[in-house]
This record gives C-alpha cells, sequence and structure tokens, in this order.
C-alpha cells in the first residue's frame, strides 16, 4: 500500500473482533514504524512504549476509566485485542511537548497499522484513568518517572476493511 492511499483508509475502528489475533510480527513493525516518528531534539529516551495483549489489565484499566469518569462500565478499548501505550518522561524539555511526541508516535502506528490492513483507533480517555494509577502503571512496566500520555488499540474490524476516501482539504486552511 502506498503512504497516501494508506492514510486515505485509515479509520477509527469501534468494533473490533476479539477472537482475532494480530501477529507478532505485524505488532512489532506497527511498534517499529512509531519509534521513526519525530521526538522533539531526538530525545527518545523521554517516551516509553508498552504494548498490552492482557485481557485482564484491559479489563481492569476499562473498570478504572468507568468509575473515573462516573459512568457505566464498558469497554473503552472496543474488543481490541492489543493495545499500545505512549508513555512520556515527567522531564520534558518544553510544556506540553510530550503531547505532540506521543501523537507524532501514534499516528506513525496508526499509518502503519493501516498499511498492514490491521483496524486501529487512537485512544485517550481510558489513559488519563490509568494515569493516576501507579500500581497498574507498576504492573504494566511502566517506569516510575513516567506518565501514560496516549494510547491505540489494534485489531480487526467485525464489519470489515475500512474504504478508501478521497483525499480532500477539509479543515480550515488558508494559503498566503
Amino acid at each position: 500500500m502506498q503512504t497516501l492511499e494508506a492514510i486515505a483508509k485509515r479509520k477509527s475502528t469501534r468494533d473490533f473482533d476479539p477472537d482475532k489475533a494480530i501477529p507478532d510480527e505485524i505488532i512489532d513493525t506497527i511498534v517499529k514504524a512509531g519509534c521513526q516518528a519525530p521526538i522533539g531534539a531526538n530525545k527518545k529516551e523521554s517516551l516509553h512504549l508498552t504494548v498490552c495483549e492482557n485481557k485482564e489489565i484491559l479489563k481492569e484499566i476499562n473498570r478504572m476509566t468507568a468509575t473515573a469518569m462516573k459512568m457505566p462500565e464498558r469497554d473503552f478499548f472496543y474488543d481490541a485485542p492489543v493495545a499500545i501505550f505512549v508513555s512520556a518522561s515527567k522531564e520534558q524539555m518544553a510544556p506540553g511537548i510530550e503531547y505532540a511526541n506521543a501523537a507524532c508516535v501514534i499516528e506513525n502506528m496508526l499509518i502503519a497499522a493501516t498499511d498492514a490492513r490491521v483496524d486501529n483507533i487512537y485512544l485517550w480517555g481510558a489513559v488519563q484513568a490509568l494515569s493516576a494509577n501507579k500500581e497498574m502503571c507498576k504492573q504494566m512496566g511502566i517506569p516510575d518517572d513516567f506518565k501514560p500520555i496516549s494510547a491505540v488499540a489494534l485489531g480487526y474490524s467485525k464489519s470489515g476493511e475500512a474504504a478508501q476516501r478521497e483525499l480532500t482539504v477539509s479543515l480550515n486552511t488558508n494559503y498566503i
């Protein structure tokens, strides 16, 4: 698949098939793509990735998120068999740069996943509950001085492959 084709086909999936596993080599390729993202001042040590295929941990994060958001329990990962969490060091070179860096990593992973025909979604809400739970972060192997910032859920959609959209200018844009 060409880059622009992958960008045009990428969509947020909310109906993953929990029983359809992603081959390890595809997960590794997606992680490697994330690692090629531009990071401010090339400080790659300021980020940490956690690949989670543990359904019990994802269920616990769902419980924590529902409690934190004061809403009924539901699956914030949409039954995805894999979630990759991006955490950032608390020591950053500029305020807020960790969010920009994490977004670059996630976007690379989303495009690589689409290229590999793996459906995906960018997650933020469930990560906020996780970041407040030091014990769960420790259980997941997230370093003590790091905070989860964002995540991506990966899997195969129950409804099939996304149709390619036409690339259009859809954001307010001006040229000078």
